[in-house]
């Protein structure tokens, strides 16, 4: 019995060995390690734009469509120093654009804004970007222009708040718009102004232009693109809209928050939900 015993227990024993000489799964997070973004010591130069670019990428996690047009087009259109609103630090600004790709990845671009010894503030995919100086003797703002491939779009206002950027411009509509459906605006993206609007020491900002409305609307709300007037078919189109409506979107400076807010409801002014 005592050997039958014996015998019984080997497969256990070799199954006990053989458990725990399995390999260690090791985690994803484990086996991915940090590239680190290695150019910026070679500041203001770029020595070998492709090292550049695919450091870039890998570093900070840039996704693209690879093709033979991204490939023969995509380049570093800004490599520099800035600072921003809210800091007296200086910061890295890198534009990448790669030319092409869906719309659903419009407008092609990535601007990535880091510290000086390399850490991700913020990745952006604007259209359009500007250092805006709102008010006198301060760092700017940064501006994005944030674009659809279809044409509808907005902007962002960023400060510096803590370790990271602040959208401080709380609109909540566009303010771009090239979507020929029903109307656009000229331009398509809106006049920027900077004026101290409500007089209290502090500049404001705003939006103004025009609505050009390429179709006509019942008053129930219904679109039409064209209608007989005195015994002649008229139509509506980009070239010929039914009207133009000027536009200004004033956002004044709240000192408590930092923020610029609407003066007054847009949206139901210039009805633009519909």
């Amino acid at each position: 019995m005592k050997k039958l015993l014996s015998l019984a227990m080997i497969p256990l024993i070799t199954f006990s060995c053989i458990k725990k000489q399995e390999p260690k799964v090791i985690k994803e997070t484990e086996q991915k390690k940090a590239v680190q973004f290695e150019y910026l010591s070679d500041y203001p130069t770029i020595k070998d734009s492709l090292k550049f670019i695919t450091n870039l990428r890998q570093a900070f996690d840039l996704k693209i469509e690879e093709s033979g047009v991204q490939r023969k087009g995509e380049k570093i259109t800004i490599f520099k120093k800035v600072k921003i609103n809210g800091s007296n630090q200086d910061f890295y600004f890198i534009e990448y654009d790669w030319k092409d790709g869906s719309m659903a990845s419009y407008p092609w671009k990535y601007q990535v804004l880091l510290t000086t010894d390399g850490k991700l503030i913020k990745t952006l995919y604007a259209q359009r970007f500007e250092f805006l100086p709102v008010f006198p003797k301060k760092s700017p703002f940064l501006l994005a222009t944030i674009v659809t491939a279809k044409g509808n779009g907005g902007h962002d206002l960023y400060k510096i708040t803590g370790d990271s950027l602040e959208n401080v411009y709380e609109g909540n509509f566009r303010t771009y718009d090239a979507h020929e459906d029903n109307k656009v605006y000229e331009p398509n993206e809106l006049n920027l102004k900077i004026k101290d609007f409500n007089k209290d020491g502090f500049n404001d900002i705003s939006f103004n232009g025009k609505i050009v409305l390429i179709q006509a609307q019942t008053p129930q709300g219904d679109w039409y693109d064209s209608e007989t007037i005195d015994g002649k078919q008229v139509n509506y189109f980009i070239d010929h809209p039914f009207k133009k409506i000027p536009v200004e979107f004033i956002f004044l400076y709240d000192k408590k928050t930092g923020h610029f807010k609407a003066k007054e409801d847009y949206v139901k002014k210039y009805d633009l939900d519909n």
